[in-house]
């Protein structure tokens, strides 16, 4: 299923261990999905413009690579406990049949209670975000033939459902087919973008072995106190079943993250490029390079520095 995704929806707000960050708050958690269906976006006048104006600078840096599509991740969700910046990974497409830029994404809908396929326009994708934090956006850009390949994949409807897993969990294991997150569909439509996969009829393991063959590592994650990981049983959206019980038993779950994304694409293509992108007081930081930009959005030497307002 594909559909258009509007502001005031939550798109994988849960994804990408939402619910271990509110567990290690402190926060209590009701055993229902609506723990993140009902938080809503809450910004300012001001946080809005500084926002909108963030999203100009991204879409300039889009528009100024010459390329047609961008893997796409963002921060929103606090999950500097696990030391993990961005939780969501997604890809832009300037030929959108959306609107150009488009963010094209796994979506959990609460309402339905399964995940889809949206289209998100770029404003709505960097807003829909938690304002307590600063905001980061890392772009990957894929030179040819490896990029148009992977947009064609994603644009294909037959290749993007055949992906598309039936049950949702935010730490979801990258080599089960029980659950799937956001960044899992991202990576295995990868797959059938580059991997020249003949399915068995199985799409999605087969998807899953051609990335264990060619050595994707997923982002470990210690959540470092049991408890976490026994809250599972009555957290929604998060899963024990699929893990490995050793790393279980270790407290440890291995999961697709835009890093462990963006680690692959790297790895697979050398000529790849990253643009990074940060606001904070007043100023947008843009970076360029496989380096992170340091905490707070502080710019290091030959940074650009704007103005966000």
């Amino acid at each position: 299923m594909f559909r258009s995704l509007t502001l005031s929806r939550l798109f994988c707000r849960a994804a990408c261990l939402a619910a271990l960050g509110l567990l290690c708050a402190g926060q209590a958690l009701a055993a229902s999905s609506s723990v993140f269906c009902d938080r809503k976006v809450d910004l300012t006048a001001e946080q809005k413009n500084q926002l909108l104006n963030f999203t100009a600078v991204v879409k300039d840096q889009l528009q100024k690579s010459g390329d047609d599509m961008a893997i796409i991740s963002r921060s929103g969700i606090d999950l500097d406990r696990f030391k993990i910046r961005y939780s969501h990974a997604g890809l832009t497409l300037k030929n959108s049949a959306n609107t150009p830029w488009a963010v094209r994404q796994l979506y959990y809908g609460c309402d339905e209670e399964k995940p889809s396929i949206y289209d998100q326009g770029l404003s709505g994708f960097l807003i829909d975000h938690d304002n307590t934090s600063v905001p980061y956006v890392s772009l990957v850009f894929i030179p040819p033939p490896m990029g148009p390949a992977l947009e064609k994949a994603a644009t294909d409807n037959k290749t993007a459902l055949s992906v598309l897993g039936q049950q949702y969990s935010a730490n979801a294991y990258p080599f089960s087919t029980q659950f799937q997150n956001c960044n899992q569909w991202l990576l295995e439509v990868l797959a059938y973008a580059w991997g020249h996969i003949e399915s068995t009829g199985d799409y999605r393991a087969d998807a899953q072995k051609w990335l264990k063959d060619n050595n994707y590592q997923p982002s470990n994650i210690d959540v470092k106190h049991r408890y976490i990981v026994w809250a599972s049983h009555f957290v929604p959206l998060i899963s024990n079943s699929d893990h490995p019980p050793e790393n279980v038993d270790h407290n440890l779950y291995q999961v697709s993250m835009p890093a462990s994304v963006e680690a692959f694409v790297k790895n697979q293509v050398p000529q790849a490029t990253r643009v990074e992108l940060c606001m904070n007081k007043g100023k947008i930081v843009i970076h360029r390079g496989w380096e992170m930009i340091a905490d707070d959005c502080v710019p290091g030497d030959g940074d650009e520095v704007l103005t966000a307002n």
